[in-house]
């Protein structure tokens, strides 16, 4: 399958899972819920892991996978905790700011030169990006002087770093990705649960009250969908990650819709001009050549 239809795919799941993620942590203590989700997530891929389908690796290779548990949970304790608290037609649509970051690394130190009518699309993309944050302000204030919205820019920055990271074990170490996708969830469940014990545990009945929802395994299933179809995309050698970032990032539409229909958010009529330009952007990176 084409790495694009791969990246189309990842965007359609991850949009699912915001939707998810955001039912999880609503009024709920964000720590044991990263952990939960992180250790279902494992559990799911255990039986992978079990029947001998990854590859061996070397201690080595274990660190490299486990640095990228680190930054991907340090991203997530971000993003987490500000989709908590703000409307998740905006938070999503912050996060989706990631392919700027991602584009700059990429083609500034990874060598990456999209097409002509791709570097189009990703400039309209971007723009479109930055219009749907911007229509938030209405709802959110000033944006560089709320706290949440700061949290969510760092967590996107990470997410970047990741992206180009996952570039580099998967096309040049040459990792393979179920591989890839099995330890890092179980790295990943460690670090939560780490992060849980130091930093909530022990202030936890001060802190928002923590109750468990079922909405946490939706969490941890259609992360893996996503995931799986964005690391096989990925570790196609002719993939560019600058193109697969923005595409992942079209998940914007479905936790757009899902924020005005479900959560009952402001409507704006810059939210849907922006929404218009994503379109047009990614039908011209997929089309260009």
């Amino acid at each position: 399958m084409s790495w694009l239809l791969l990246a189309f795919a990842s965007a359609f799941f991850l949009g699912i899972y915001d939707l998810a993620k955001k039912k999880s942590v609503q009024d709920n203590a964000v720590r044991p819920v990263l952990f939960l989700c992180s250790a279902f997530y494992a559990l799911f891929m255990l039986p992978v892991l079990l029947t001998g389908h990854c590859e061996q690796l070397t201690l080595h290779d274990h660190l490299y996978l486990m640095l990228k548990a680190v930054i991907v949970g340090a991203s997530w304790l971000f993003t987490y905790n500000a989709i908590a608290h703000m409307p998740l037609s905006i938070s999503t649509t912050i996060r989706a700011l990631a392919p700027l970051f991602t584009i700059m690394i990429a083609v500034g130190f990874m060598g990456e030169r999209p097409f002509a009518m791709q570097w189009v699309g990703i400039a309209i993309c971007i723009c479109s990006y930055i219009g749907l944050s911007m229509a938030g302000r209405k709802e959110m204030g000033h944006f560089f002087g709320n706290g949440w919205v700061v949290c969510m820019l760092l967590g996107t920055i990470l997410a970047s770093c990741s992206g180009i990271y996952d570039k580099f074990i998967l096309q040049r170490m040459n990792f393979e990705p179920l591989t890839v996708q099995v330890w890092f969830s179980i790295y990943m469940m460690l670090v939560q649960f780490l992060c849980m014990m130091v930093s909530w545990l022990p202030k936890r009945r001060f802190s928002h009250p923590f109750q468990f929802r079922w909405y946490f395994l939706l969490v941890a299933a259609f992360l893996i969908i996503a995931d799986r179809c964005y690391f096989l995309a990925v570790s196609s050698q002719d993939a560019l990650i600058s193109i697969i970032t923005v595409l992942r990032r079209s998940s914007v539409f479905i936790s757009f819709l899902a924020g005005i229909i479900i959560f009952k958010e402001r409507k704006s009529k810059l939210k849907f001009v922006a929404l218009l330009g994503v379109v047009i952007g990614l039908c011209l990176i997929s089309l260009g050549k």
